[in-house]
């Protein structure tokens, strides 16, 4: 490179540093929409959207549209600020009386230097029976710690839940707190099937849960 060329370069240097220019680009966000696997009609239920972008100071900022998948829009919730380059919006909504709705979550940054983001489909049940139970985890899920939730239907107390992943249950009744039982599991790449079981802690004068339920899930864990 000539003389004029590399001076040109580190003049170019320069005028990105006096700028204010970033070191490094940040990434595209990603909006993941987390909702319960199976919801009851004319039930409100809370729909979870959660946006991470690294390379950028913070958690991104911004509101979330939630929408369904045939064009109507839900509702738009603002970001709050989660833990390191997450942040989440919530939002309340009562799901019609329809087999299936498809669900989807669309993120608009507040600054022009992030990008919007758009969450793939959630497809949770609707039936117009009592849930007691439901699952809730993040769709997708890569190999290692995963978060799972127990989320307890509209007018169902307190009590405890117990997951089974194949069949197999690790780790005894978990309490639920705020009508959430959760807990993590170390999950290892492929198909697995994930259940859990809930009872109440009230009981009735043979000692028996007076409320209980169940609900599965099959979940495919990526590498």
């Amino acid at each position: 490179m000539s003389v004029s060329g590399i001076l040109g370069v580190l003049l170019g240097m320069a005028l990105s540093v006096a700028l204010g220019a970033p070191t490094h680009a940040a990434t595209s966000p990603i909006t993941t929409l987390i909702v319960p696997n199976l919801l009851q009609s004319g039930v409100p239920t809370t729909l979870i959207a959660e946006v991470t972008q690294s390379g950028i100071a913070g958690a991104p900022s911004g509101t979330v549209t939630f929408a369904t998948g045939y064009g109507s829009t839900i509702g738009t919730a603002t970001l709050v600020q989660g833990t390191g380059s997450t942040a989440y919006a919530t939002l309340a909504w009562t799901p019609p009386p329809e087999y299936s709705v498809p669900l989807i979550a669309r993120y608009t940054p507040n600054g022009s230097v992030q990008a919007t983001s758009t969450s793939n489909y959630a497809r949770p049940v609707i039936t117009s029976e009592p849930v007691p139970v439901a699952l809730r985890f993040t769709p997708n899920p890569i190999a290692g710690p995963i978060t799972l939730e127990a989320v307890l239907g509209h007018g169902f107390g307190t009590g405890s839940a117990t997951f089974f992943v194949d069949g197999r249950g690790w780790t005894g009744s978990v309490p639920t707190v705020d009508g959430v039982a959760r807990l993590t599991w170390n999950a290892s790449a492929g198909v697995h099937t994930i259940l859990v079981q809930y009872s109440s802690s009230a009981q009735n004068s043979g000692g028996y849960s007076l409320s209980t339920g169940s609900s599965a899930q099959a979940v495919n864990v990526l590498p």
